[in-house]
């Protein structure tokens, strides 16, 4: 029988802070919406409903920032299903992360299991940790909830227990849920997703499950394909490839030296799946229902860029990993439309799998493909999983009979100002925490003299946030948060004079940092905008996460002096960020004090994000000026290059992820 249970894992543990308070506005994320190339040689199907990476809304989510990489002993919740063939051990208080697969007729992970946890800036509200398989969606990149606590309870069928995982996406207002299923008997872990849109209208939505596995010298990662998509940095635009092109096999990932996505494009299989093989033939396969057509894998590669990735996020010596991920969509530069009061499900499959060695790596892709179909059909046809499928969507709308752990009240209030539920079998009851103030101007339609006494450490966004508030103040009269909440929501929307007008009130109503710095942000002149902003950090309630945001805006508006008086006077709540040390480094760059910003650069750094290239940028421009004085004069490219071969950049702060040449 399948048994489910709680259970406390030790492991090293960085310190993950607060959530910063500060709304983080579209046009801050760290992704830059620059549209890419356009691709032409992508079919309509792969370039439908596309998106800009960087041009999509995170509020009202909350960046979490605040990390470092001191592990040290910890715990983490986790929930366990057993049933005597299979173990998956799931962490509801990190996004539902399926942290481990464990085959028991052999005593083998399947999975990537991290030996520790470390956050690091990966992901859409940047906190992110390696491992498992993650749940990632309703919004484009790996899921607001990858650290955040999620609903999860156990719903009892005439089969045996089923695992819920579910939660409510604020950006999207939809529910999300996924079900794992242990059958007695079976070395397979069934996976049904369903998303519930209870709006009226479309929404536009994305959903990956990224599964994180052992890499192992050898390792091949098969999928049904005619060509490849490779996804490429920086500027994630996508390109289409032959798989074999020029002696070339994109299905080992040792043969990638930088990191890499590629999609595998079969557009007429009737059957897909995608499989990660040892050199032996062993490893693990996913297949799904039809509504998953996409299949990709991903390696942060050979190069010293990547395996510093591997090693940050994890232990050295014990943290290369390849990802083979399913989607709804072909690729993940693109979404897919639900309907008003749509739901769309699916059911995958998770396995052991093993095949003759010389049939998986058969030189020739299509014969190695053919091999792994055979198998599979042979294990699981497609009519079986068709059959579990129907049997999951008749589970996925029963209540849990016994709750695990619960989510944030979002989805709950969700219900309150809608008056209706979300999605049938789902429970969104949860204490309101910080979502107290809101709890209860969903309730009362007003704010208590203890809400409006402190800024709230969350805010809202949405057309029925924004109606709440208006008919609020329409009743009752406009206070401070009013304004200042209906500004928030404004500006997001690109509505800068209204945002300002709604900033100028919530002031005067009650002297506030975020009015200021909110007025700054939407500030055309520059030197305005300065003084803005250094009154909100002269503000009583200036959270010191201001400090990195200003100093970091003085910088780029080259107000150096300003900058200088700004650093001078932090103190060190504010100082501690590793972002003010990268910003004293460049500035001591600027002033030509080359041992100076050597020393700010004597750091592991932990929130460098997925792509950026600032340490590097720093040590070529200080290795280059070095050699420029030793020399006595300006370098040519030649010279340059030979100064940076003389100093390569150090292993610890070589986060490089854009491609070089391949690898034959």
């Amino acid at each position: 029988m399948t048994h489910i249970r709680t259970e406390r894992l030790a492991l090293p543990v960085s310190r993950l802070g607060p959530a910063n308070p500060l709304p983080i506005f579209r046009w801050q994320q760290p992704t830059a919406a620059n549209p890419a190339p356009p691709a032409n040689n992508l079919s309509a199907d792969e370039r439908k409903h596309a998106f800009v990476w960087g041009d999509a809304s995170i509020l009202p989510y909350r960046v979490q920032d605040d990390y470092d990489r001191h592990l040290q002993p910890g715990h983490l919740d986790a929930v366990v299903l057993d049933n005597g063939l299979l173990r998956a051990t799931v962490l509801p208080g990190l996004g539902g992360r399926l942290a481990s697969l464990i085959d028991l007729s052999n005593g083998a992970e399947l999975l990537f299991r991290n030996p520790v946890f470390q956050p690091a800036n990966l992901a859409a509200l940047n906190a992110w940790f390696s491992g498992g398989i993650e749940w990632n969606g309703l919004i484009p990149g790996h899921t607001p909830f990858t650290c955040a606590a999620v609903f999860c309870g156990v719903v009892e069928t005439d089969e045996g227990p089923v695992l819920r995982l579910h939660e409510f996406d604020r950006v999207r207002e939809a529910s999300w849920q996924v079900d794992l299923f242990l059958p007695h008997g079976e070395s397979r872990l069934y996976v049904h997703g369903r998303i519930v849109n209870p709006n009226p209208t479309e929404i536009a939505c994305y959903w990956w499950t990224n599964a994180a596995v052992p890499y192992r010298p050898g390792m091949r990662v098969l999928a049904p394909a005619d060509y490849g998509i490779e996804h490429v940095l920086p500027d994630n635009h996508l390109e289409r490839f032959a798989l074999d092109a020029h002696g070339f096999d994109a299905s080992y990932p040792a043969r990638w030296n930088a990191a890499t996505s590629v999609f595998f494009r079969k557009p007429d299989a009737d059957r897909l799946w995608i499989a990660a093989l040892d050199d032996e033939g062993r490893g693990i396969l996913q297949t799904a229902t039809s509504e998953m057509r996409g299949r990709k894998m991903f390696f942060f590669g050979t190069g010293a860029g990547g395996r510093h990735w591997m090693e940050v996020l994890g232990r050295p010596g014990d943290t290369e990993y390849v990802e083979i991920q399913a989607g709804i969509a072909p690729t993940q530069d693109q979404e897919f439309m639900l309907p008003g009061g749509g739901v769309l499900e699916w059911t995958e499959c998770w396995m052991p799998f093993a095949l003759d060695a010389a049939a998986a790596h058969d030189p020739c892709w299509h014969a190695a493909c053919a091999a792994v179909r055979s198998a599979l059909d042979a294990q699981i046809p497609a009519q079986t999983l068709g059959a579990v499928d129907a049997r999951m969507r008749a589970y996925a709308s029963m209540p849990v009979s016994r709750r695990l752990h619960r989510g944030a009240v979002w989805g709950h209030l969700h219900e309150i100002l809608t008056g209706r539920p979300v999605a049938s079998g789902l429970d969104f009851d949860a204490p309101p925490d910080v979502a107290r103030l809101w709890a209860e101007l969903a309730a009362t339609g007003q704010f208590s003299a203890e809400s409006l006494a402190a800024p709230p450490e969350i805010w809202v966004a949405g057309d029925l946030w924004q109606q709440a508030l208006l008919d609020s103040s329409a009743q009752h009269g406009e206070t401070w948060l009013h304004a200042l909440a209906l500004g928030i929501i404004a500006l997001e929307r690109g509505h800068t004079a209204p945002a300002r007008a709604f900033f100028e009130r919530a002031h005067a109503l009650r002297p506030n940092a975020l009015s200021l710095r909110n007025l700054a942000l939407s500030e055309g002149d520059v030197q305005a905008a300065e003084r803005r902003y250094l009154s909100a950090w002269d503000a009583p309630d200036a959270p010191p996460q201001l400090a990195t945001e200003i100093a970091d805006w003085l910088l780029r508006h080259d107000r150096i002096a300003a900058l200088r008086r700004f650093l001078s006077g932090l103190g060190p709540d504010a100082e501690r960020h590793e972002r003010i040390r990268l910003i004293r480094a460049r500035l001591a760059l600027l002033d030509g004090n080359l041992d100076l910003a050597e020393h700010w650069l004597d750091y592991d750094f932990a929130t460098i994000r997925e792509g950026e290239t600032a340490l590097d940028e720093i040590w070529s421009a200080l290795q280059i000026t070095r050699a420029s004085r030793r020399l006595g004069h300006t370098l040519s490219p030649e010279e340059e290059r030979a100064a940076l071969a003389a100093a390569p950049l150090p292993y610890r702060l070589d986060f490089r992820m854009v491609r070089e040449p391949r690898a034959g």
